[in-house]
């Protein structure tokens, strides 16, 4: 038996349960009856507990003092992904000891952080929709009886599991080729790595500052040019131009555009965009 608490849901327990579900079959009650709590075999975000061999997964308590390396406090989707984070993704076929840590901290990092610290009563000033209002705007109205509210709560869980498995597939991807990156980062040369398959770089570079621009296949004709960031955008007068102009400006042949801020172009030729990547 699984135990959440009653009333309103939110984000932290409901991706919890999520995570939950993808590794058991569990049934769940929503209760703050604590002869209930502790008869429960997983109890989650109720019961003024955090112990993971208990599977007792808390947060509110003012003995619970748990935070990240940045300062970031633990709420109940954390603490769970913590814990059975490595199963998930192991159950979704990712091997290799390096390759599932990866992937458990990218996942933290795209979307529990944030979960957790909204829970925590972090930007509470924050205009900007989030995952965790989403789902707080889920819940039928406080009017509503409580076969309404427990009906609201599963949609909840079934639409968070959608979208944490789409979390999920795109980090074990990325952990895939962790490995053929970092070897590849070995051969940067003047800030500029040159890639001969297309690989999911994008994240990868927020942690390789001294790689500037990458060259990389788009597809089998084309050839892109990608910026690690804005000091990094392609020079001014490639900006905004496309095939003709471009090429007039560059001296090359077969150029097809660049992105009028600069961040990216593309051309039909290696050749072509290493000239581009090495431009200043």
């Amino acid at each position: 038996m699984l135990v959440t608490h009653s009333g309103r849901f939110h984000a932290d327990e409901i991706f919890a349960i999520a995570m939950i579900q993808m590794i058991k079959t569990v049934d769940i009650t929503r209760t703050r009856d604590q002869e209930i709590i502790d008869q429960a075999d997983i109890v989650l975000d109720v019961g003024a507990e955090y112990n993971p061999e208990t599977l007792r997964f808390d947060h509110h308590q003012n003995s619970f003092t748990k935070t990240r390396e940045d300062g970031t406090p633990f709420a109940t989707a954390g603490l769970v992904w913590e814990h059975f984070g490595k199963e998930v993704l192991a159950k979704k076929g990712l091997k290799g000891d390096y390759e599932i840590q990866f992937a458990q901290q990218w996942v933290d990092q795209k979307i529990i952080h944030d979960i957790d610290a909204v829970d925590n009563g972090l930007f509470t000033e924050d205009p900007r929709p989030s995952v965790s209002m989403i789902i707080g705007m889920m819940n039928a109205s406080s009017t509503d009886d409580d076969e309404q509210q427990n009906a609201a709560f599963y949609q909840a869980i079934e639409f968070t599991s959608m979208i944490l498995n789409n979390f999920i597939k795109s980090a074990v991807k990325e952990a895939e080729n962790i490995v053929a990156l970092e070897a590849y980062a070995k051969t940067v040369n003047n800030g500029i790595l040159i890639l001969d398959k297309h690989l999911p770089f994008k994240d990868f570079l927020y942690s390789h500052p001294e790689i500037k621009r990458v060259v990389y296949p788009r597809n089998d004709e084309q050839f892109g040019v990608y910026c690690n960031g804005k000091e990094n955008h392609l020079p001014e007068r490639f900006r905004g131009l496309r095939s003709d102009e471009l090429n007039a400006i560059t001296g090359l042949n077969d150029t097809v555009f660049c992105h009028k801020s600069g961040f990216m172009s593309v051309t039909n030729s290696q050749e072509s965009a290493l000239f581009m990547a090495e431009s200043n």
